[in-house]
């Protein structure tokens, strides 16, 4: 019997295919398919490789063998056919045809796999790409872009209602060339309108200057969900307090404090403070002064004061882990925009929610998969600091791939 491994075969050119074809021997033999016998010179043909012409002399012997064989048993019955199918030669040629077939299914289930596999990685994408061609589809030409209005000094507002409309792209700094962010009118619960909301960036100050799609999603996810942490007596209740974290732009707190009769205050580092201020002054009174220089139609389209919140905010500096900004704890609701992240410590995070926290305060948090082991992390410590924590669908228009909501509440 021939071992798999004294096989020399001519497509074995290199360790790897050696070791496939050893696997292949190998799987013959699981399948107790039969043992090839080889004569004397053929095996030891197949045994060196020292000497080409030798070998192949030996193996047209034998050829030759199988040749004399068709001779000899041309005007016979099929039993002859059956008997020069073993000849040893023959096996050969029928057992390498076999191997060959059977690496052509593993690599054909191999692609199979590997395409799956691919498939799996870029399910959003797929989604998104789908969407995109729905859109492309149904939409005009002119509704598939964003409207961007450029003002006397250079600046660009987009209309943000406009990229809702389309959304064929959800990349973090799809829109990290404009300035303001004209998110139009915001809705409660009730579909009432609660007056304009526009929102400024600055690119200098960084990832905290600009505005997230996880910051749009959690401010329309609370908005709609007023019901779970607001009001559970009526109007003869205070407003709920409110402290957002990471607030950056200070876009989810102005959303809620916009649409629901709460008292907001949005948190972030010292560097952004001056950013927040401007952004409360421009949505709840007393103007930007940076927009001097603009016609009074350029400012008021981007001053929305209107007295139609339903809500007051204010914006200070909060440090994750330095108790002494702490102050007002604990509130009622807490919520932050895409803030467990790599760039920040996801112990202290959880840490710094469980001490503004009291025994009824509701957490809500939203986020964009982008590095596993931050929000791991945070999940561990999290469910060691409150009773419920779990992850839900976000209530939003923006339909941003791999945003999802953090809800969670019971102080242990």
């Amino acid at each position: 019997m021939l071992a798999a491994s004294s096989v020399v075969d001519p497509l074995v050119g290199s360790p790897l295919r050696a070791r496939n074809h050893d696997d292949d021997m190998a799987a013959l033999q699981l399948m107790e398919l039969p043992p090839l016998e080889l004569p004397p010179s053929v095996a030891s043909a197949t045994a060196s490789v020292a000497a080409p012409s030798e070998d192949a002399a030996q193996i047209s012997n034998a050829v030759d063998e199988c040749a004399e064989d068709d001779k000899s048993g041309g005007d016979v019955d099929d039993d002859a056919d059956g008997e020069n199918a073993n000849c040893p030669f023959q096996q050969l040629m029928n057992r390498g045809q076999y191997l060959r077939q059977l690496r052509l299914l593993a690599l054909a289930d191999e692609q199979e796999r590997l395409q799956a596999q691919n498939c799996d990685a870029r399910a959003s994408s797929c989604e998104e790409k789908k969407e995109e061609d729905d859109l492309d589809s149904v939409l005009p030409e002119k509704q598939m872009e964003d409207r961007v209005t450029v003002l006397a000094n250079g600046d660009k507002v987009l209309d943000y209602s406009s990229y809702l409309a389309h959304q064929r792209y959800h990349d973090d700094l799809k829109h990290g060339d404009v300035r303001y962010m004209d998110f139009g009118a915001v809705s409660n619960v009730n579909g009432e309108d609660c007056g304009r909301l526009v929102v400024e960036q600055r690119k200098r100050l960084g990832k905290g200057g600009l505005v997230w799609d996880a910051g749009f999603v959690l401010g329309e996810h609370v908005i709609a969900n007023e019901a779970e942490w607001n009001g559970m007596d009526g109007e003869a209740s205070d407003p709920s307090r409110i402290v957002e974290l990471g607030a950056g732009t200070g876009l989810t707190g102005l959303m809620i404090a916009k649409a629901t009769r709460a008292n907001v205050v949005v948190t972030d580092l010292p560097g952004l403070e001056g950013l927040m201020n401007d952004n409360v002054r421009r949505n709840f009174g007393g103007g930007d002064p940076s927009n001097s220089d603009l016609s009074d139609e350029q400012s008021d389209l981007l001053n929305t004061h209107d007295n139609k919140s339903k809500g007051t905010v204010t914006a200070r500096t909060l440090r994750w882990g330095v108790e002494s900004d702490y102050h007002g704890a604990p509130y009622d609701v807490l919520v932050g925009a895409d803030i467990v992240t790599s760039l920040y410590d996801p112990v202290a995070l959880a840490q710094t929610l469980h001490a503004l926290s009291g025994p009824h305060t509701k957490i809500y948090l939203s986020g964009k998969a982008r590095l596993d082991r931050p929000h791991a992390i945070f999940d561990v410590e999290m469910h060691r600091l409150f009773e419920r924590v779990e992850r839900i669908a976000p209530k939003s228009r923006l339909r941003s791939p791999g945003v999802f909501i953090i809800a969670a509440e019971g102080k242990l």
